[in-house]
């Protein structure tokens, strides 16, 4: 594999690298497995390509979110994200992908980056079937605007979960007689990340204030992609600036935007795991994007509202609160909260180029980076 198997690309309708006639395998599949949802759209990974059929998976460390996630917990959900997406793409190829979670063991957050989270081998296989999802890939993306039409059903959430694999992940709806009081907490967990400085923070650096560093950095978060609209989203791009990003005036607006749009939701789906090691982290990742894929089948958007579920001390009552509610108790974990329904096309989010995250394997006697 060298530079001439990437075609760079400018100006994009779609985040997807175009590769080259000559590109392996795992490459062509990974160009789509790259689209994946991430936690503020970190793209939180380094891939190593070993083969034309093989890549290994680590954590980038310059991408991580310490006051949000200090466990790390979130960016590696991604990493789960990332592998099955390229998995369902490369049913597309005729390959049968086989994953390997986390081959050298899990890591400590010291650790992270050092080892990897998951090694991708795919195996050719004529009979292999293309996984009904992958017609789904281009057409994802997830929503923070508001919902309209008819709430989401138990018969929703039984076509979706038709398309998981194993229980490791459990996929619920919020029932009716817990939904207001989950929407509630959904609110004052925000409101608790928006006006600690720390937290809110985290927030602007990962946040693009305008086209030309959207289009430079293919990463985190914008306006276009907030559920702004209209005069809103006008006044955002226009005002809201690193300078003034933390001013009381531009947080009491970001909640007041959101607390509507949240009010407007029409489905709540959890994703739990029995227990809460790194590797169920992954696992959820995976279970999570397939899942969306799904929804995105019946036309029902994911918006991930998982603030309330973080681990840092101000947050601790409050996620406390929600596990309790909904009967979900130590050892198992609440992974992920979801907003789903329908709504209006949202803007794509950006994505960095798949030549500028992949790379040829490091030298090293034991496989692991250093």
């Amino acid at each position: 594999m060298n530079s001439s198997d990437f075609v760079r690309f400018e100006d994009f309708d779609r985040p997807l690298s175009t590769v080259g006639p000559s590109a392996p395998p795992i490459v062509q599949a990974l160009r789509l497995g790259i689209t994946a949802p991430s936690a503020h759209n970190t793209q939180p990974w380094i891939i190593e390509i070993q083969s034309d059929t093989e890549a290994t998976v680590y954590f980038d460390p310059e991408r991580k979110l310490p006051f949000t996630d200090p466990p790390g917990r979130q960016v590696h959900i991604s990493h789960g994200t990332l592998v099955e997406m390229t998995a369902i793409a490369g049913t597309s190829l005729g390959y049968q992908t086989e994953v390997d979670i986390l081959p050298q063991g899990e890591m400590t957050v010291a650790e992270f980056g050092t080892r990897p989270t998951a090694h991708i081998r795919m195996r050719p296989n004529a009979g292999v079937a293309v996984d009904p999802l992958f017609a789904r890939i281009q057409h994802r993306r997830s929503s923070r605007k508001a919902h309209t039409g008819s709430p989401v059903t138990e018969k929703d959430l039984d076509q979706i979960r038709s398309h998981l694999h194993g229980d490791a992940v459990q996929l619920d709806l919020v029932g009716e007689a817990r939904f207001k009081a989950v929407l509630s907490i959904v609110e004052r967990a925000m409101a608790i990340e928006v006006n600690e400085r720390k937290l809110y923070g985290e927030t602007l650096t990962w946040f693009r204030f305008n086209k030309n560093e959207i289009a430079e950095k293919g990463d985190g978060l914008n306006a276009y992609t907030s559920g702004l609209t209209g005069v809103p989203l006008m006044l955002a791009t226009l005002f809201v600036r690193p300078m003034s990003f933390h001013a009381k005036v531009n947080r009491a607006s970001y909640l007041k935007s959101f607390n509507e749009i949240a009010r407007s939701t029409r489905g709540l789906f959890t994703f739990v795991t029995p227990t809460n090691t790194m590797a169920d982290w992954i696992r959820t990742g995976r279970a999570y994007v397939r899942a969306q894929l799904a929804a995105d089948m019946l036309e029902l958007r994911f918006h991930p509202v998982s603030q309330s579920l973080q681990e840092f001390a101000e947050m601790d009552a409050t996620r406390e609160e929600l596990q309790d509610l909904l009967q979900v108790h130590a050892p198992a974990k609440i992974q992920m909260l979801v907003r789903v329904g329908r709504t209006e096309t949202p803007a794509l989010s950006p994505r960095r180029k798949l030549v500028e995250i992949v790379s040829l394997p490091h030298n090293s006697t034991d496989g692991a980076r250093q």
